[in-house]
């Protein structure tokens, strides 16, 4: 642990001011609505739902679609924590208690983290917060969320004990590590590196002052893998399971760099948001060449430097990962978000002068601020549009099959909105799953029950698989009736949902279903329609 220098009591007192004021203050847009909107998340906590449904109640109307995954895979905490808090609370207040926790525990893990690098660094911790809404939470990849706190505190917890641990410290590590697993496979993948470089800075450091240094690099090396074992032995089962199948996508180096120094990859709000990043960026080069410009001057280097060269690595490897591997996809994004992680790590590993770190948390208080403040009132601007889809709801009886079709949202011309970027945030696309899972409805839009490494599954001779797309804007008649063929019945309802075109202009679509469909019902502005299938299907 690094502990040159002092942080004036008065200077510490404000830092913590900023850091709770900021904690309180990025909960609130938790509570703009009954649930908060993102791409995946409403079908976690449907999933959760029908987990839960399945423990307590084995013969119910889900135990006749799924079943649950009993292969111990990644993914499995934000069902669980769902399913536990779903026993006691309505299923959004068990997301709002997720989305508070991840909220609070995301800085207060980080500055945990930071004070065991370098406690006089603590006001780096600040710079966590403009992570906390990040596009990996919009996207609704709750897991991965909640798996930057649990590497934030396995990699502190080793660092406050210099990985020479008891018994009982080895076995709080252990549960660290493994529920870092459980939670998604890239951190825990980061976690192993990011120990590694550290089991090797404190290496080179007893070299320098003990005699008997590789006695002590033995043992930490021992304790991190026995650590591993049961991660390792889940990690291989996954693998087994899932296979190895990996998608590589072509990228060229310049472009790379200038989309990193822009945070290309971070931004999901327009070019408003893009420049945002792009300042995010500028504070960590700033910080970046300061630190290198000292250690030119001073003609040394620190002992934690080894950080920088992790990052370097870290870089390059990013640039060479794939993007897909073994079902799972977006994995660019989320090593795009450690890199700014791992470099805010990186220069909380010297002391600054006093001044610079006054001046520098303010500076991180008022972005921090106006992030929040930016993505916020976006936030706000889609609960309009996400009550008028929920409005149908009332429409459908308890316990029937609901299908939803939602349509990508589009130019006039038909092009898809915003072609800049790689992933279309939608969050609609997955919406229908709180419908579902209000009205206790067997949602066939459910993509989870699709994948092999989340807790529920589709039993066989119901899986929807390759019947209906997943976004599209048609749907015909033929892959109704071969679906139905299938599972001995039709869907009782299908939503359609449409917010650019207009639902009434696409013809066809409403050909195919007015030949076993009916019109229920129209959301008050057009841009959802209900539909029942007819009595003599």
């Amino acid at each position: 642990m690094l502990k040159s220098g002092h942080f004036g009591l008065s200077n510490q007192k404000v830092v913590n001011r900023l850091f709770y004021s900021l904690l309180f203050l990025h909960l609130i847009p938790l509570f703009f609505g009954k649930y908060f909107l993102t791409q995946d998340g409403p079908s976690h906590l449907y999933n959760a739902f029908v987990f839960k449904d399945l423990i307590c109640h084995p013969h119910s109307v889900f135990a006749n679609y799924f079943e649950i995954n009993k292969v111990p895979n990644p993914n499995w905490l934000v069902t669980v924590f769902y399913s536990l808090f779903m026993m006691v609370f309505p299923a959004f207040v068990a997301e709002k208690i997720f989305l508070v926790i991840y909220v609070l525990f995301l800085p207060l893990s980080f500055r945990f983290l930071i004070r065991q690098i370098n406690p006089n660094s603590s006001f780096i911790a600040l710079l966590i917060f403009p992570l906390i809404y990040n596009i990996t939470l919009y996207l609704g990849f709750f897991n991965f969320c909640f798996s930057i706190i649990l590497f934030f505190y396995a990699t502190g917890y080793w660092l406050k004990y210099q990985g020479l641990i008891s018994i009982k410290r080895f076995f709080v590590f252990l549960f660290l590590v493994t529920l870092t697993y459980f939670s998604h496979p890239v951190s825990f993948v980061i976690l192993c590196m990011m120990i590694g470089v550290f089991i090797v800075s404190e290496w080179v450091h007893d070299i320098r002052i003990r005699n008997n240094a590789s006695l002590f690099v033995s043992q930490r090396i021992s304790i991190f893998i026995l650590s591993l074992l049961p991660s390792i032995i889940f990690f291989v089962m996954f693998f087994r399971g899932s296979g190895t199948e990996t998608v590589f996508t072509r990228r060229y180096v310049k472009v790379y760099i200038i989309d990193q120094l822009q945070n290309y990859g971070l931004y999901f709000m327009g070019k408003t948001d893009l420049r945002i990043c792009t300042v995010f960026a500028a504070i960590l080069v700033f910080f970046f060449i300061y630190n290198l410009a000292i250690r030119i001057k001073n003609k040394r280097f620190y002992r934690l430097d080894i950080l920088y060269l992790f990052f370097a690595l870290f870089s390059i490897l990013t640039f060479f990962s794939p993007e897909e591997i073994a079902g799972g996809s977006v994995i660019l994004i989320r090593l795009i978000l450690y890199s700014n992680i791992i470099a805010i790590i990186c220069i909380s590993a010297y002391s600054y002068p006093e001044n610079l770190k006054k001046y520098s948390a303010y500076l991180f208080f008022a972005f921090a601020i106006f992030w929040l403040g930016f993505r916020s009132y976006h936030f706000l601007d889609e609960q309009s549009e996400f009550h008028e889809f929920m409005s149908l709801e009332n429409n459908i009886p308890k316990g029937k099959t609901l299908l939803p079709f939602i349509i990508q949202k589009s130019n006039p011309d038909g092009s898809p909105v915003d072609t800049t970027r790689d992933i279309d945030i939608n969050i609609f696309q997955h919406a229908a799953n709180y419908i579902s899972l209000e009205k206790k409805l067997i949602c066939l839009a459910n993509y989870e029950a699709e994948q092999s490494y989340f807790p529920i599954k589709w039993k066989a001779e119901k899986s929807p698989s390759g019947y209906f797309q997943e976004n599209g804007e048609m749907i015909s008649d033929s892959a109704v009736l071969k679906y139905s063929n299938k599972v001995g019945n039709w869907p009782d309802y299908i939503l359609i949902w449409d917010e650019s075109r207009g639902i009434n202009k696409r013809k066809s679509l409403l050909f195919e279903l007015s030949k076993h469909y009916m019109l229920e019902k129209k959301s008050i502005h057009n841009k959802a329609w209900l539909y029942r299938k007819t009595a003599q299907i």
